[in-house]
């Protein structure tokens, strides 16, 4: 597979993050080839798509044929992580995840050799990696700096003994033995919150304010002047640095992806076509109670746009927007003054005006 071709199947799961899809295709790629591993790092705000591209990699190496082992993948908290650390055992914690989980995907087939390339060939996904910064609130950070000194063990390149179980003679037997970590690919994630206000401070001290404003069209035509900082088009790797992620800790990472926020555009599609997109869900509960749930292409965008304002809790906007306005009707909804018949059926459609009613301010 080509990398192209690669981030023709992660799009089919993550919407509005082309650019950091492109960078995890390649990644993806040289893992598939066995070349020098391209670590990834995914900085953005909460909803934005990190755990979503985490789990579109996932479901990719799983389903790949004739790439078995590859598909072994684990997630792992960096809270954990650091609480392992602390205790000297995180190293060692992960690895044997990795070679749980190959044993688990090859059941009565893991003799040794076909485990020990499973494991070495494994993917480790770190979420809330941000937690695990050496600096806070200008003291150091004791759990960070070790938790980040040793996942950079791992991602050294070095051999790492494992406790590994493998399957021979009709029983399982476990035996300590040294797996090298060249070709175990890791992806981290995190929101980094507070790395997007000391961004915003020191480009408004540089700039002023007034440089981040723009106008934005709304849904009935107008123009809206909105306060508009997206942290990709300024952040450096000092800023992170100064976070509390160390030089040799991020030096590991072929690439820092910078996640955008969403787009109202994007967000639509989020809302309506994703899997477990919130749009079917309730039409699935209104269904249960006899009524037919449609709406409006102009509340789609409404809810969207009002949703995209909300830009620091990216796709969980939607779910406060649309929450707002379907949870008051959720408890009673044959009550609802909204429903109508229509061809011997009840039903109840989201329109603009309803949308407006809910409309803060």
């Amino acid at each position: 597979m080509t990398p192209k071709e690669i981030f023709a199947i992660l799009s089919r799961d993550v919407i509005g993050q082309d650019q950091a899809l492109k960078n995890m295709a390649v990644a993806i790629y040289k893992h598939l080839i066995e070349h020098s591993v391209g670590n990834v790092l995914l900085i953005g705000n909460s909803g934005t798509g990190k755990t979503t591209i985490m789990r579109a990699a996932e479901r990719f190496f799983l389903q790949a044929k004739g790439r078995e082992k590859f598909s072994t993948i684990i997630r792992i908290n960096a809270n954990l992580v650091a609480d392992l650390a602390s205790r000297g055992t995180q190293s060692n914690i992960v690895m044997e995840r990795l070679a749980r989980q190959a044993a688990n995907i090859l059941g009565e087939k893991a003799d040794f050799e076909t485990m020990r390339d499973y494991v070495s060939h494994g993917i480790v996904c770190v979420d809330e990696v941000d937690k695990i910064r050496a600096v806070v609130g200008g003291e150091p950070n004791v759990k960070g700096i070790v938790a980040q000194d040793s996942l950079l063990t791992l991602m050294e390149n070095e051999n790492v003994q494992v406790e590994m179980p493998y399957f021979e003679a009709g029983k399982w037997h476990t035996v300590m033995t040294p797996i090298n970590t060249a070709h175990i690919l890791f992806v981290a994630g995190g929101a980094f919150e507070e790395l997007y206000d000391q961004v915003f401070h020191r480009m408004t001290k540089k700039l002023g304010p007034d440089k981040f404003y723009r106008l934005i069209p709304r849904a009935d035509g107008s123009l809206d002047r909105v306060f508009f900082f997206e942290l990709s088009r300024h952040v450096q790797q000092e800023d992170i640095f100064a976070y509390g992620m160390t030089p040799q800790f991020l030096s590991r990472f072929d690439s820092v992806i910078m996640l955008g926020d969403l787009s109202a555009s994007s967000l639509v599609r989020i809302f309506k076509d994703t899997a477990g997109a919130i749009w079917p869900i309730a039409v699935d509960y209104f269904r249960h109670a006899g009524i037919t749930l449609t709406i409006t292409d102009e509340a789609t965008s409404l809810i969207a746009e009002m949703a995209s304002k909300k830009y620091r809790l990216g796709a969980r906007a939607l779910r406060e927007v649309f929450g707002t306005i379907i949870k008051s009707i959720e408890f009673d909804p044959l009550a609802s003054e909204m429903i109508r018949e229509q061809d011997g059926q009840r039903v109840l459609e989201i329109t603009r005006e309803v949308v407006e009613s809910f409309r803060p301010g």
